[in-house]
């Protein structure tokens, strides 16, 4: 049981010790790493639901003619569909950056007698960062106030807590949009902060099975980066399919 409670704990400490933390997952406890990171962001996400749901129901009271209270109503189970996976599942373009990263990466490091393992745990303890973002949401739900909230609002509030371009941008008056707003809504702290890891993680891996030590090992940063894009840009070239479906529109 203790063993098992510290394999679902490693996304915890990689936030502090972050080697140590993937040298645990890589050798024994990948899965539970794993594991621990989807149960934690899972969990983190649960808990700003209510305060969400609350408001959206607030905002889309079905009031006024029937016609418009049944749209109303449409719009809301929909809009409870989105909220419910965007805050259960762990963020789409990271998912299928690990995929790629994993993919790539296997063959790579089975030449040299890496284990795939070991590069699960990396890639499971090096997406850590997912639980301060989930944590940072969920201050910025359970605090902004509900006054002069509208529908909109409340499926974004959560992604007020983007510390990156995009952000800095909206704060500034200028959102983007269009491909500009893909590259700004990609390049936060969260992403590039999981890309770094992994990077780290995997050239770690890389120098240790070399025989003379290695020198400079720059791919697995390549390789993340270039990853990380093809997955938020496959993520938003899906996206108008994904919340077709989700908002059950044919």
């Amino acid at each position: 049981m203790t063993r098992a409670l510290r394999a679902l704990s490693l996304p915890l400490s990689a936030l502090g010790e972050p080697g140590p933390a993937m040298d645990v997952a890589g050798s024994r406890h990948a899965a539970g790493a794993a594991a621990g990171l989807l149960l934690l962001t899972c969990g983190l996400g649960a808990l700003s639901l209510p305060r969400l749901l609350a408001l959206l129901a607030a905002t889309l009271a079905p009031v006024g003619a029937p016609l418009v209270a049944a749209h109303a109503a449409a719009l809301h189970d929909g809009l409870v569909r989105y909220l419910v996976a965007d805050r259960l599942l762990p963020p789409p373009p990271l998912v299928i950056a690990a995929l790629l990263v994993a993919v790539v990466a296997m063959p790579v490091l089975a030449g040299r007698r890496v284990s795939a393992r070991a590069v699960w745990g990396v890639l499971a303890v090096g997406a850590a960062p997912l639980l301060v973002q989930r944590l940072g949401e969920l201050l910025v739900v359970w605090s902004t106030p509900a006054d002069g909230l509208v529908a909109g609002d409340v499926v974004g509030l959560a992604g007020r807590f983007n510390v990156g371009l995009a952000g800095v941008l909206g704060a500034a008056g200028r959102p983007p949009d269009g491909a500009l707003g893909v590259v700004a809504d990609a390049a936060n702290a969260t992403g590039l902060w999981v890309v770094g890891l992994w990077g780290w993680g995997l050239a770690r891996l890389d120098r240790d099975a070399c025989r003379d030590g290695g020198g400079t090992v720059t791919w697995p940063y390549v390789l993340g980066v270039a990853a990380y894009a093809a997955g938020y840009a496959a993520y938003a070239a899906s996206l108008p399919a994904y919340l077709g479906l989700v908002m059950g529109v044919p």
